[in-house]
């Protein structure tokens, strides 16, 4: 058995902040038996000045999300640095990161995650891994969902992991995964509509006292995407293009399309637990995990289960680190796995034609005083 401690880096499309986690792994490399602890973790808010430079990212010119690039990458070196002085975190052996999505077209064969590596990596001491996602999609893959592919090492006693990002996905005995429905990005849009202070709308209070707009409700729950069959991906040029236009809040209160949002979500998430138990058959009662800053929302939980409710379901109740930072905790392994020379994303769920071992290492500007991950370090 082996044991190495990294810190996992994510950006979500919510837009909250940048999330650190600290991990420590054991596992067998020759058996893939894996465990973790988490050690500590924090989320950096994003000021006003960031949120807005990561939301406007795509419709920058090229010199100038070249330049974004190299400022968020320092932005998450700082950010690393500092957590790991301020936590005492002396035996660190490596930082991933999935950086700041900007672009994600598979279908056009690019994927871009915002952060540049080699700046980072001149903030640390230790390796530095980043890009996950393009390898996969010059494959042919989707390049997401990438979350399964942990799932499937660390999260073995649950038969289906949902994410309640801004983008709910689903990982299915990590061997099937997909973007599920668009999520908290946005219900928190519609919360910063009825209040500008409001991030979030706190337990769903803002949807519970609202109404189902049905016309609404049923534009969205037979939007395209659904008509896709596994594996797909969604992100936030189809939100924009497909979704946003339906949310017009001076036809409708926002409380009303936030009410039936949360529905909107519930349904899709519901209906792909449903549909994946078929995958697991020899299972009577599947085990569902919901992690993401959704499933702090109590009104939209509550709507799940009452959906899943006699459907042969246990829903298991995540602590609240899993629950916030499950994807940072995930993209540190798959880091680990990316050093260690071990395939980290696979096809089946992703649609590629390889599995692969994907992202991009640069290393330190010295060598510190902990010693690397070494690349030969194999079964």
């Amino acid at each position: 058995m082996a044991t190495f401690i990294g810190i996992g880096c994510m950006s979500g499309s919510s837009l909250d902040g940048l999330d650190m986690c600290c991990v420590e792994f054991t596992g067998d490399v020759c058996s893939d038996l894996w465990g973790y602890r988490i050690l500590c973790a924090q989320t950096v808010p994003y000021t006003a000045e960031w949120s807005a430079k990561l939301k406007n990212a795509a419709k920058l010119s090229g010199a100038d999300l070249i330049k974004l690039h190299v400022e968020y990458g320092l932005f998450i070196g700082k950010n690393v640095s500092e957590f790991i002085e301020n936590n005492n975190l002396e035996n660190v052996q490596f930082v991933a990161s999935h950086g700041h999505s900007v672009f994600h077209q598979p279908s056009d064969g690019f994927t871009f995650q915002l952060g540049d590596g080699q700046t980072t990596s001149t903030q640390l001491s230790v390796p530095f891994v980043c890009d996950f996602r393009s390898k996969d999609v010059c494959l042919g893959g989707q390049g997401a969902p990438l979350v399964p592919c942990g799932e499937r090492f660390l999260f073995t006693n649950n038969e289906m992991c949902v994410n309640l990002g801004g983008i709910a996905n689903i990982g299915i005995k990590g061997h099937k995964g997909y973007d599920i429905s668009s999520c908290n990005i946005i219900l928190n849009r519609l919360a910063a509509q009825k209040d500008s202070k409001l991030l979030f709308d706190k337990d769903g209070n803002i949807a519970r006292s609202g109404k189902i707009v049905n016309e609404v409700l049923e534009r969205l729950n037979n939007l395209s995407y659904f008509k896709l069959p596994p594996p797909k991906s969604l992100w936030r040029d189809y939100i924009e293009k497909e979704i946003y236009p339906l949310l017009n809040v001076k036809e409708n209160k926002v409380e009303d399309l936030l009410r039936t949002c949360t529905e909107h979500v519930a349904f899709k998430v519901a209906e792909a637990c449903i549909k994946a138990k078929e995958l697991v058959p020899n299972v009577s009662v599947p085990s569902v995990l919901f992690t993401g800053g959704g499933a702090l929302n109590k009104f939209l939980l509550e709507l799940i289960h009452e959906k899943l409710d006699g459907r042969g379901f246990e829903v298991e109740q995540a602590d609240e680190d899993t629950i916030n930072f499950k994807e940072a905790l995930i993209f540190a392994f798959i880091g680990l796995r990316c050093l260690l020379g071990e395939e980290n994303v696979f096809r089946e769920i992703t649609g590629s034609s390889s599995d692969t071992i994907s992202g991009s290492i640069h290393r330190p500007l010295t060598s510190g005083a902990v010693k690397p991950i070494s690349l030969l370090n194999k079964r």
